[in-house]
């Protein structure tokens, strides 16, 4: 299992910011190894976001991220954002009981 974090502060307009984000990632969902993705915004500071992703390996998600539309919206992401990407590995994790 390959887990991805990338810590975004919006400095443009969050909602094309959101749209082109939700672009990136309808084609990341059709890749080979992806598995789960999720958004959050900053309860503290509105203009932070933080996006999980979770894939089977980190070499389908190596392959996904070269593709000339990941890279695309990339591109056009940055305009509306700095990201601090960066790949992370479990330590722990823990459900309540009977929650799968």
């Amino acid at each position: 299992m390959f887990h991805f974090i990338n810590r975004f502060t919006v400095t443009g307009d969050h909602a094309e910011f959101q749209r082109i984000l939700g672009d990136i990632n309808k084609y990341m969902s059709a890749q080979p190894g992806f598995r789960k993705h999720r958004l959050y915004r900053s309860a503290r500071d509105p203009q932070v976001y933080v996006e999980t992703a979770e894939w089977e390996s980190a070499e389908q998600h190596k392959k996904a991220i070269s593709g000339d539309d990941f890279l695309a919206g990339v591109k056009r992401i940055m305009a509306h954002a700095t990201a601090e990407p960066a790949p992370f590995t479990v330590v722990r994790e823990n459900s309540a009981a009977g929650v799968r």
